[in-house]
């Protein structure tokens, strides 16, 4: 028996508010945005399957700069987005806890967005855990400074860039 963070629902809270640290209080983030940074925070090196536009070349170059494309040979999948589907209830316990602790609006929770309403608690919170890897921390800001203003659905959405979530009828 191997023990996988990702899989393991404490760990998710801890990856949650060190994502959400990248966002404001009263931003509303897209529950599905939150689990595909989750999902390249768990696996770094699939971040390099990610398309971009070819006036995006500066988000490409970026990546090479802060992410390892190292494959962890013991952490390998050959279906990515069954793997994402796998984390799914793992990331949405993780946002339960943070909802029940009034981190995180339950109402908007329950419509699939999340709202951080008590950034102060959340910073206490984060205080009494460890800091979080320069190289993890490095690719939530890089995902964050690529995709941030990216629409989730549509044309070249981050659901098509990533191919982890179904896009082709986003536009219907």
């Amino acid at each position: 028996m191997m023990y996988n963070p990702a899989f393991d629902p404490f760990n998710g809270i801890y990856r949650m508010l060190n994502i959400l640290r990248h966002f404001g209080v009263g931003e509303i983030i897209e529950v599905d945005r939150l689990r595909i940074y989750d999902f390249y925070l768990l696996f770094p090196y699939k971040t390099y399957k990610i398309r971009f536009k070819r006036t995006e070349e500066n988000f490409r170059k970026r990546l090479t700069q802060y992410v390892e494309k190292k494959e962890n040979p013991y952490n390998t999948s050959s279906n990515d987005r069954r793997l994402f589907e796998r984390l799914r209830p793992y990331q949405m316990i993780a946002l339960s806890h943070l909802a029940s602790y009034g981190l995180i609006s339950p109402s908007q929770l329950l419509e699939y967005r999340v709202k951080i309403i008590d950034y102060g608690k959340m910073q206490q919170v984060l205080s009494q855990l460890e800091m979080m890897p320069a190289a993890e921390s490095n690719i939530i800001s890089w995902l964050c400074y690529c995709f941030r203003t990216t629409p989730l659905n549509g044309n070249y959405g981050l659901k098509y860039r990533t191919k982890l979530l179904e896009s082709k009828y986003d536009g219907c």
